[in-house]
C-alpha cells in the first residue's frame, strides 16, 4: 500500500531544526502511519549531503548494519554525512552499531525510524543514551489534514476524523466501503505484527479480543481484573498487553490526577486510542456521527490525542490525565506542564453548559475550560491563533 506524498508533515520541520552531528534522531510511529513518507520530506531538504539510506526490513539493509566491527562499518560510512535507517527495530544490534558509527565519525548526523518501541528503544537506551532525541509521529492532525482550507472550512473534515481517523492513505480513498477495507486490513496485517514477531506471542487472538474491549471502553476507567475476568488470562498477563499494545502505539494510557484527597480517584486509568479509525475498524462501527451511541467517547479520544499532537510537535512536554472522585464527580482532562499553571478541560460533544465540580476546583487552582465543536480548533491548535 502506497502512502499520500502530498501531505506535508509538520513534524519534517521540527526534526530538521532539531538535528545536529553526534546524536541519534529517532522517529516512531505505527506500520503505515508515513514514517518512510516523512523521512523522504527530510532528505529531499538535505539534498546537498551525502545520504546513505537503509531499509531495516530488507535482508541487505539488515546485514549492512548489524554489524559491530568497526572497520566494517567506517567502511560503510566513509563516504557519507547522514545515515537514515527505515524499520532500525528489524536489524540486530542496531544500538551498538550506531554508537560505534557515532564514536569513529562523530559529525555523521543519524536519522532512524521504528514501528515499535520495543526493541529499537532497549538497544539506544543501553549504547546512546544523552545522545538520542525521541520524536513520536501521529496520525495526521487536524491542521495536517486540512491543508491549505481556511480555519473556518476545517470543522467541515470532523465526522471523517472521527470515524475513519488520519491514517493517511485513508484520505486518498473516496468510497466509505474502500476506507472501511483499508482500515480493516491494517488491523488485520500490521497492527500486531511487530508486537507477536517483537515478543513472540502465543495466541494473537486474546491479544486482539483485548484490543477490541478496550476499544468499547474508552473514555471509562478500566479494571485490570474484570479484563483477567473476560479474557480468561491471569492479570499479570493483562498488564503485559497493555504495556505492549501502548508501545506498539495501539493504545495510550492515561492515569487519575489526584493529591491524596480523601474522595479522588488516584489509581485508574483510562485507555484511548492512537488513531479512531482503528477503533473503528476493531468495533467494525463506521456508522455516521448521527446515528451512534459512542459520539461522546469518540470526542472525548479524538480530543486527548489531538492535543497530545499539538503538543509533541511543538516540543511541549505536558502530562496528561483524568480526575474523578467515587461519588462520580470528574474532570475529563488536566493537563500539566512545568512552570505553568494547572489547566483542566471537559469534553462536551452537544452540551453548550457544565459546572466545574467544586470538590475540583477548591482543591486546585487551575483554568478550566469546556471543549466543544465550536471552538476546538484552538485547542487542537489549528485555529486562528495557531
Amino acid at each position: 500500500m502506497q502512502q499520500s506524498l502530498t501531505i506535508a508533515r509538520t513534524l519534517a520541520d521540527v526534526i530538521l531544526q532539531s538535528m545536529r552531528p553526534g546524536f541519534v534522531n529517532i522517529l516512531y510511529g505505527p506500520r503505515q502511519i508515513g514514517k518512510t513518507v516523512l523521512l523522504g520530506q527530510i532528505t529531499a531538504q538535505l539534498s546537498k549531503e551525502k545520504i546513505l539510506a537503509v531499509n531495516g526490513d530488507t535482508e541487505e539493509g539488515r546485514t549492512l548494519l548489524s554489524t559491530t566491527s568497526e572497520v566494517k562499518l567506517a567502511q560503510t560510512m566513509k563516504n557519507y554525512t547522514i545515515l537514515c535507517i527505515d524499520e532500525a527495530q528489524r536489524i540486530s544490534n542496531i544500538g551498538l552499531s550506531l554508537k560505534i558509527i557515532i564514536d569513529r565519525f562523530p559529525s555523521t548526523k543519524i536519522m532512524v525510524t521504528g514501528s515499535s518501541s520495543l526493541d529499537l528503544a532497549k538497544g539506544i537506551k543501553e549504547n546512546l543514551t544523552g545522545r538520542n532525541k525521541v520524536f513520536l509521529l501521529y496520525p495526521l492532525a487536524t491542521g495536517e489534514r486540512a491543508g491549505n482550507l481556511g480555519v473556518h472550512h476545517i470543522p467541515s473534515l470532523l465526522e471523517e476524523q472521527l470515524i475513519y481517523g488520519g491514517y493517511p492513505y485513508v484520505q486518498s480513498l473516496a468510497a466509505a466501503k474502500e476506507k472501511q477495507e483499508y482500515l480493516a486490513g491494517i488491523v488485520e496485517d500490521y497492527l500486531f505484527r511487530d508486537i507477536v514477531w517483537l515478543e513472540k506471542i502465543e495466541n494473537p487472538d486474546v491479544l486482539r479480543k483485548l484490543s477490541t474491549v478496550l476499544a468499547f471502553q474508552i473514555g471509562s476507567e478500566v479494571s485490570l481484573n474484570e479484563l483477567s475476568r473476560t479474557l480468561g488470562i491471569d492479570v499479570k498477563t493483562v498488564a503485559r498487553y497493555l504495556a505492549l499494545l501502548e508501545k506498539s502505539f495501539v493504545i495510550v494510557p492515561i492515569g487519575a490526577y489526584a493529591k491524596n484527597l480523601r474522595n479522588e480517584i488516584s489509581k485508574s486509568k483510562k485507555y484511548y486510542f492512537f488513531d479512531l479509525g482503528i477503533r473503528n475498524a476493531l468495533t467494525s462501527q463506521f456508522l455516521p456521527l448521527d446515528r451512534r451511541t459512542d459520539i461522546g467517547a469518540l470526542w472525548e479520544n479524538f480530543l486527548f490525542i489531538e492535543r497530545m499532537k499539538e503538543r509533541h510537535y511543538a516540543r511541549t512536554v505536558a502530562q496528561y490525565y483524568f480526575w474523578r472522585t467515587y461519588e462520580g464527580a470528574e474532570v475529563d482532562m488536566v493537563e500539566l506542564i512545568a512552570a505553568e499553571k494547572l489547566r483542566a478541560f471537559e469534553f462536551k460533544w452537544g452540551l453548550r453548559t457544565w459546572k466545574a465540580p467544586t470538590q475540583f476546583t477548591s482543591a486546585y487552582d487551575a483554568d478550566i475550560q469546556i471543549i466543544t465543536k465550536d471552538n476546538y480548533l484552538d485547542f487542537v491548535g489549528a485555529g486562528i491563533t495557531r
